[in-house]
């Protein structure tokens, strides 16, 4: 987050919290409150809505995605209630700027908060606080922004699924302002426009965290998962990965050694290719995933298979062709089928059983 836009935050709601608490101190003093609203002994019950309409991009490299948001925040605070026959109307509308000027000319505290995971500067698209006569506000903001997340754990991938955070923390420490979840607004949107991810899961999770004071505060998050479309990686990289497999065994087939040389030398190139392209797509990861491993398994194969072929045609070479045969059919039936066999079945069993 922008650090002059904290630093202007804060300011402004220590400000009205302190012309707050003036305030409502003299009220109390003089009968007009019979307990002061965001205070250790009173605090602000603050209710938070989140509700995520899209999701228009996730960055696996950078561990972030980017999102609109539609945020409701709900307090109550009697110093802020009017008499609706003197305004003629229940309730009254305004922007978020004109409400901190009102409600700290009356002491009155605003609920101040920042989001916690924000990496980007927040475009406010719309925003506006209604008051009703009783104190009650309801503030709603739409707006767009970046936000971090550093959750992301690509071991099983593709087969993977990542989790993601919107976070709101008060500024104030909980003693003086206290949060909630608004369930009934909270969630994803049925439009999100993001294809790669599957999205869904979501939930409100109320929590304490250390506060940009140093003190606890209360944080309200929305969690959601994503998984893959697994079609994209069936059809883009296991087919293709499956035909050369194929293609591999099929080699042993051919009596001529030295044109087994050569075209396992071009799937070994085409396992390069295969390894750069997805690996484009991932940060430099200090761990292997799922298909990492099961790529360099594929590329120690096809390596092997050269150096095979090579010693059975030095084999042949040396008049010594009925031992080359002999292991030539060795390897059909058994190495080569049983050897993918054990390292798909591991690769299944640490990456994608084992937690």
């Amino acid at each position: 987050m922008n650090p002059a836009r904290i630093f202007c935050t804060l300011a402004l709601a220590a400000c009205v919290f302190a012309m707050g608490g003036k305030v409502q101190a003299q009220n109390a003093l003089d009968g007009g409150l019979e307990a002061l609203v965001g205070t250790p002994e009173n605090p602000l019950d603050v209710g938070i809505g989140i509700r995520i309409d899209q999701v228009t991009s996730v960055d696996q490299k950078a561990e972030n995605y980017s999102a609109v948001v539609v945020l409701r925040v709900e307090w109550t605070d009697p110093a802020l209630a009017f008499d609706r026959d003197v305004v003629g109307r229940d309730f009254q509308v305004f922007n978020p700027a004109t409400l901190a000027e009102h409600a700290s000319e009356i002491g009155a505290v605003v609920p101040a908060f920042v989001i916690h995971n924000q990496q980007s500067n927040k475009w406010i698209h719309e925003s506006a606080a209604s008051l009703h006569h009783d104190g009650r506000v309801v503030y709603v903001e739409k707006s767009s922004l970046t936000l971090q997340a550093p959750h992301f754990d690509f071991r099983k991938y593709p087969f993977d699924t990542q989790k993601f955070f919107f976070e709101v923390v008060s500024i104030f420490p909980s003693e003086y302002v206290t949060y909630y979840p608004l369930d009934d607004y909270s969630g994803l949107g049925d439009l999100l426009g993001e294809e790669e991810w599957v999205l869904g899961n979501a939930r409100v999770q109320h929590s304490t965290v250390t506060g940009l004071s140093g003190r606890d505060s209360d944080q309200v998050a929305l969690a959601f998962e994503g998984s893959r479309h697994l079609t994209y990686y069936v059809i883009r990289v296991f087919l293709p990965m499956l035909v050369l497999i194929t293609v591999g065994w099929a080699l042993f087939f051919l009596d001529e050694y030295r044109r087994r040389i050569e075209i396992a030398g071009g799937n070994l190139l085409v396992f390069v290719a295969f390894n750069w392209a997805i690996s484009a797509d991932l940060p430099k990861l200090g761990y292997l995933t799922f298909l990492d491993f099961t790529l360099q398994c594929m590329f120690l194969m096809t390596g092997a298979l050269i150096v095979f072929n090579v010693a059975l045609r030095k084999l042949k070479v040396s008049g010594r062709e009925g031992a080359a045969r002999k292991l030539d059919n060795y390897a059909i039936k058994w190495i080569y089928p049983l050897g993918y066999a054990a390292i798909v079945g591991y690769a299944v069993f640490a990456y994608l059983i084992t937690p």
